[in-house]
């Protein structure tokens, strides 16, 4: 039986596996290249050629403007059409209400693979009559129209939809598309791994799910911790029930899956923010100035600390929003006359600019950056502070003089600034090559990051850098903040450039990051 399989991309690894599952079959799939007319031509040819059309349902494949084509012609050849769900969250259109499709939302289990073959079975047995090819020139493949292909593509961008972006801005590439401002590379890299990202986590999504149901329960649970084990292998960062947690501490009770030693250690367990990840910094020297002239300048030593790997993100910052006794609760402003003021008078927290719960949190000024602090701290029953400017320098220097946090030369691949020409903030975890030598993420472009110290009498580095006198929080005047952002030039990306800014200060390039202080 010759198959052809509509997916959206963001669903790929989900369509490997069924294709694999359908390999006593001559099985395709559209690799979704988008490689312009070309890619059409092998669409349309491959929709002639199979005998059945297997269409995965998700909600991103119902919004996709080519898997809806896809799926229109196959109707108007009158191929054997077998949708199968693969969200459960989806909403059929009309068009497929009637129809009854293959339920593989619980993964590819044994019952849900006997449905989806036996529907291939009588497909084989009512083999369509022969059809008249169809080419190219009758249907056009779907496209925007090129006057409006960025807003099209920006648009898909902000609702999510990586997907359609990176449709239209390859189509508007092989098009011959160009503008005078507007780097269409650097828009599609950032709609590529923003799509790559929604995969990853989709595809953790629905292995950790089936793990998780084993380790609920007693019989299962040693299973389904080997399996688990497995499993951060390929997702490292995918773990919304700590299950890691039950790997490190013995299973003591058959009621309980997470053995609880003391009330403090319930609230650490009981409290997670999404995507919070913490760098061990050991303690070092931080050193000023030139490489050349390191034996003749004063160190000043940092004592060990975590920071976070990423800067706070929209996700991070939206759990403190909602949370009952975060920002409604004016207490966490109260450390400062000036910002307990600015509280009473902002009531509500300054929305972001660009939307992405994976996205740097920004319109946070410091005396919000601070507030947050106060109340994860509290929430995790641990120490949690924005850095001081020393701690945030050794963090993305470490022990040596550099300039960037990769290395001496300035790299626009590796970073988020004025010459990546994205013009907006980028995901968090996107430059792994731009890490500093503590695998913290970010620390060049993206976002201006608040840090604790208040503006010395007189701002040169060398006073700076012995200014942690001023970080006390009830100090009034303005605050430093470090490492550039997307507008920036990528010479206040460097390391040791900073601003003050009036801690009232908030806009679309400013974010911040935490540290969590360690003992001895």
């Amino acid at each position: 039986m010759r198959i052809f399989v509509s997916y959206a991309r963001v669903d790929k690894p989900f369509c490997i596996q069924i294709v694999d599952t359908l390999d006593v079959h001559e099985t395709w799939y559209d690799q979704r290249l988008y490689a312009g007319q070309n890619w059409w031509k092998e669409i349309l040819r491959r929709l002639d050629w199979c005998e059945s059309f297997v269409y995965l349902l998700s909600p991103d494949s119902i919004a996709s403007e080519y898997c809806n084509k896809e799926f229109e012609l196959a109707q108007s050849l009158g191929k054997h059409i077998v949708p199968v769900l693969i969200r459960s969250d989806v909403v059929l259109p009309d068009n497929l209400k009637d129809m009854q499709y293959v339920d593989l939302t619980n993964g590819i289990t044994i019952e849900a693979v006997k449905i989806l073959l036996n529907s291939i079975y009588i497909a084989e047995r009512k083999k369509n009559p022969p059809t008249l090819p169809i080419t190219s020139d009758q249907v056009a493949p779907p496209t925007a129209n090129p006057a409006n292909v960025i807003s099209v593509a920006a648009t898909a961008m902000e609702n999510g939809q990586f997907d359609q972006a990176v449709f239209h801005l390859k189509q508007a590439k092989e098009n011959g598309f160009t503008s005078r401002f507007i780097n269409l590379d650097a828009l599609l890299q950032e709609a590529e791994t923003a799509l790559e990202r929604l995969s990853y986590l989709r595809e953790a999504e629905r292995e950790y799910k089936q793990i998780a149901d084993l380790v609920k329960l007693s019989r299962t649970r040693k299973l389904g911790l080997e399996a688990f084990e497995a499993f951060r292998r390929d997702y490292p960062d995918y773990d919304p029930d700590e299950m890691a947690q039950l790997i490190s501490k013995p299973d003591t009770s058959k009621k309980a899956i997470l053995p609880i030693t003391s009330p403090k250690e319930a609230k650490l367990i009981s409290f997670t923010l999404p995507l919070l990840e913490w760098c061990d910094i050991p303690q070092g020297a931080l050193t000023n100035g030139d490489s050349d002239k390191q034996n003749k300048t004063p160190q000043i030593i940092v004592p060990k600390f975590r920071m976070s790997k990423y800067p706070v993100t929209h996700s991070q910052f939206s759990v403190f929003c909602s949370d009952s006794d975060g920002y409604s609760n004016t207490k966490w402003w109260e450390y400062s006359p000036e910002a307990y003021n600015w509280r009473i008078n902002n009531p509500e927290p300054k929305p972001g600019r660009f939307r992405g719960d994976e996205r740097p949190r920004e319109m946070v000024n410091w005396y919000d950056a601070v507030a947050f602090c106060r109340w994860l701290s509290i929430k995790t029953q641990t120490f949690i502070s924005l850095p001081t400017a020393n701690e945030w320098q050794r963090a993305a220097r470490g022990d040596d003089n550099r300039i960037y946090p990769w290395g001496n030369v300035f790299d626009k691949n590796r970073c988020n600034t004025r010459e990546s020409e994205i013009k907006m903030t980028s995901l968090v975890m996107r430059y792994a090559n731009g890490v500093s030598p503590y695998n913290v993420y970010d620390m060049a472009g993206n976002v201006w990051e608040w840090c604790l110290n208040a503006k010395p009498k007189q701002d040169i580095n060398d006073q700076l850098m012995n200014a942690d006198d001023q970080i006390d929080l009830t100090l009034a005047g303005e605050r430093a903040v470090f490492g550039g952002s997307f507008v920036s030039a990528y010479q206040r990306s460097q390391i040791s450039f900073h601003y003050y800014l009036d801690p009232l200060c908030y806009h679309a390039t400013i974010g911040f990051r935490i540290i969590q202080k360690v003992g001895e």
